[in-house]
């Protein structure tokens, strides 16, 4: 009997949050949406921020930069350097259990190859659903110069 009771009381519960979200928007403030049966108005681009390098970084050309090197949200990367080109840095991706890491993987005289590692849990477990996109540097061997940067990335499981 409890169950049936529990059942009812969540489906009425259900339907109240039904009915009220179409009226009440976040915070049970009215919402700014108009209605379902009104034409859409004109339509523009979103308001997407461009990222900068951080302070006393400087970004390097894009002829520097190798295509592939797009970041995982499909995006063109930016990279820059610091330390009169003594490091090179890009901004990660990391969640709520996630944690980004970045090192040179391999440097030669006309490229650099820069990893970075997402490493979530191993074992599945409750985490915010937060993005953070922290700047990522690493320390190389000799300036960059007119060297080519290549970032990839990977995900692993600790």
């Amino acid at each position: 009997m409890r169950r049936i009771a529990t059942v009812v009381g969540t489906g009425a519960l259900l339907l109240a949050m039904a009915a009220c979200g179409s009226e009440v928007g976040f915070g049970g403030q009215p919402s700014n949406q108009p209605p379902a049966s009104s034409t859409p108005g004109p339509t523009s681009e979103p308001n997407i921020a461009i990222p900068k390098p951080p302070e006393g970084g400087t970004a390097i050309p894009d002829k520097q930069l190798n295509p592939a090197s797009q970041d995982m949200d499909g995006y063109k990367r930016l990279v820059w350097t610091k330390d009169q080109g003594a490091t090179v840095g890009t901004y990660g991706r990391e969640g709520g259990c996630s944690k980004v890491t970045g090192e040179a993987v391999e440097q030669t005289d006309k490229t650099v190859k820069l990893l970075l590692t997402e490493t979530v849990p191993a074992k599945p477990q409750a985490c915010t659903m937060d993005m953070r996109y922290p700047p990522v540097e690493v320390k190389l061997t000799k300036p960059l110069g007119d060297r080519t940067v290549t970032v990839e990335q990977k995900t692993e499981k600790k």
